[in-house]
């Protein structure tokens, strides 16, 4: 029974933690930190983090302070450092410093020039920063005070008196303040600028599921097929949960959120004819580096397609939240009057900071790729002969292989799951429908075995991977071959010929020759030899005695099936399933994934074939 949007599913956490009673457990994060930066210093008791040169710096400029709860990191702490903060102080995971910690980190850090506190908009923290902050001034020292409220998921009407929650898009307040503290600027105009950028920024995030919190003993997770757009960082519901969408729709659906001009969340008033933007693309804890240079590709592309004018893009983890899965997407839109550009260019020296490369973009080529002339390229020998075969035929050969593969992927993948890296099935399930698509479009000959095997070949290498290379190397034997005879015989160069059972065999005995010699694995090792082998074998043996082509394949399909079987009792010799350890694989009971996958191709085309 499918899951509703509003149901949610329990899962038991796995975290690095020494003593889950321990509800200050993370201070050993903050040691790590400082132990890997030695120009950061650690007071334990108040869990505040500062730069070691703090005693120099606050002589010459305004310092910074921020801080929250713990569980988001690279914020705060890991932004501490020149022309960053000045300090930062934690709370427990999710929850406000209480205010004796910021006056501890303002008494710190106090400068005669003055310190700005950066607080992101919580509750929590806007009490105990403001309280902070007067006390701070009752004992004479210089300090102001801004919140940074950028997330346009919460509307006017749902935010009210409260306002919006500060995400992501307070690491640019950040950057831009800590420019100009490092500049000389006064504590006023420090403050201006960061109220500025504050001003002009607007962010959105969407998570595939909760975050676990360590030390606790269960989580609740989204069901498979939802996300929830407007999530909070630290799992508060966001405004809408909906079905998982292509990431360049999900990542359309996001930034149109922000430049909006809906009047309950346009914060921005944005207009790309006259508005220069900057990007800030946040992984929010969960997801693969792939995945989210897949969100820079969808969100670039859109941006620049709306007619907006990139001056900056930054990408990576600024403000996590734990291992939540999900990013956040902000952009800043560039006061006119204030050059904000230069500083956040300035080069910051913090653990969390990346120097990015200046990208401007105003638009993009229609391709990244590198062309090669038409020119250049060697024009292509007249072909001599065609290795003539019932078209009909060959297609639904080729889709006979390529549905088995596709209708056997979850097993696959399930065997590659138990005994290998679980991609088995679904690198083979693509190349299948790589081809399947190129059928559909024309692009694969059906009516020449060698031209068609090709195209084949070329689809199969392309998706890489070790099954791909030997299926790749099997069909370009198998046309080298048949090539090669052809051309032995003059008299029938300029003719088509056909492929007989002999023929077929021939050429399956010279493809497993060539084989061989590119992987050492045999019958016995555990990998799709042990189907490959038994059927090229079984297949030429036993049309060599009848000359029957359906009998030989019947035979041969018989013996691979017996091959793939026979591989759930063998200990591997070959591939990623060595490195897993020898009784797994006896308990398991399950087929070599690539064996079992080969039998599929070969079984789906005999099916066809009778």
């Amino acid at each position: 029974m499918a899951s509703s949007n509003n149901e949610l599913h329990t899962r038991r956490p796995k975290h690095f933690v020494n003593d889950p009673n321990k509800v200050l457990y993370y201070i050993n994060s903050y040691q790590g930190l400082c132990l890997s930066y030695p120009s950061l210093r650690f007071i334990e008791k108040e869990k505040i983090v500062y730069r070691a040169d703090i005693d120099d710096i606050r002589k010459k400029h305004v310092t910074l302070i921020s801080g929250g709860g713990a569980g988001h990191e690279p914020t705060h702490a890991a932004f501490v450092g020149p022309r960053l903060l000045s300090a930062a102080v934690s709370g427990n995971i999710f929850a406000s410093p209480s205010t004796s910690q910021i006056l501890a980190a303002i008494r710190r850090v106090e400068s005669t020039h003055g310190t700005l506190l950066i607080v992101k908009n919580y509750t929590g923290d806007c009490l105990n920063f403001g309280l902070a902050a007067e006390k701070a001034k009752a004992e004479g020292i210089k300090v102001e005070l801004i919140v940074v409220g950028d997330d346009v998921g919460v509307g006017r009407q749902q935010g009210g008196l409260v306002g919006r929650r500060g995400l992501a898009g307070t690491i640019l307040v950040h950057k831009v303040a800590g420019a100009m503290a490092a500049k000389g600027a006064s504590l006023e105009e420090v403050k201006n600028a960061a109220l500025l950028v504050a001003e002009n920024i607007g962010t959105i995030g969407v998570a595939f599921d909760r975050c676990t919190i360590p030390g606790t003993t269960q989580g609740s997770s989204l069901p498979d097929d939802v996300i929830e757009l407007g999530m909070g960082i630290h799992g508060e519901p966001g405004f809408q949960k909906i079905s998982l969408p292509p990431s360049r729709k999900l990542v359309q659906k996001m930034l149109d959120t922000i430049i909006t001009q809906d009047a309950d969340r346009s914060f921005l008033d944005i207009k790309p004819e006259k508005d220069q933007i900057a990007l800030l693309i946040n992984n929010l804890g969960g997801i693969s580096t792939l995945e989210l240079y897949v969100v820079v590709n969808d969100a670039l592309s859109y941006l620049v397609e709306k007619k907006f004018y990139i001056k900056r893009v930054y990408v990576g983890h600024f403000m996590t939240s734990l291992n939540m899965p999900g990013v956040s997407l902000s952009i800043l839109r560039l006061p006119k009057n204030l050059d904000v550009v230069p500083l956040l260019d300035k080069s910051a020296e913090a653990p969390g900071w990346i120097n990015h490369i200046k990208v401007d973009i105003s638009n993009l080529d229609s391709s990244l790729d590198e062309k090669i002339s038409h020119s250049n390229v060697k024009k292509k020998e007249e072909k001599l002969f065609i290795v003539n075969v019932d078209p009909q035929l060959f297609e639904s050969t080729i889709k006979a292989a390529c549905n088995a593969l596709i209708q056997a992927e979850p097993e696959i993948t399930k065997y590659d799951t138990i005994v290998g890296d679980g991609d088995c099935g679904i690198t083979l399930k693509y190349g299948a429908t790589d081809i399947l698509a190129a059928l559909e479009e024309g692009q694969i000959v059906t009516n020449d075995l060698s031209e068609g095997l090709m195209k084949i070949s070329n689809f199969l290498e392309a998706r890489g991977g070790t099954s791909g290379f030997l299926y790749c190397a099997l069909s370009n034997s198998l046309r080298y071959f048949v090539e090669a005879k052809m051309k032995e015989d003059i008299s029938i160069k300029k003719n088509q010929i056909i492929v007989d059972g002999e023929c077929f065999g021939a050429s399956l005995k010279s493809a497993l020759s060539t084989l061989q010699n590119y992987t050492p694995a045999r019958k016995g090792d555990r990998t799709m030899m042990d189907v490959i082998i038994p059927f090229i074998t079984t297949f030429t043996d036993t049309y060599s005695t009848d000359n029957n082509t359906l009998s030989a394949f019947k035979d041969a399909i018989e013996a691979a099936k017996t091959g793939a079987e026979y591989t759930k009792g063998l200990k591997p010799r070959l591939g990623r399933s060595t490195y897993i350890d020898e009784n797994i694989i006896k308990e398991a009971r399950v087929p070599d994934p690539g064996a079992w996958a080969a039998y599929v191709i070969l079984n789906g085309i005999y099916v066809d074939f009778v």
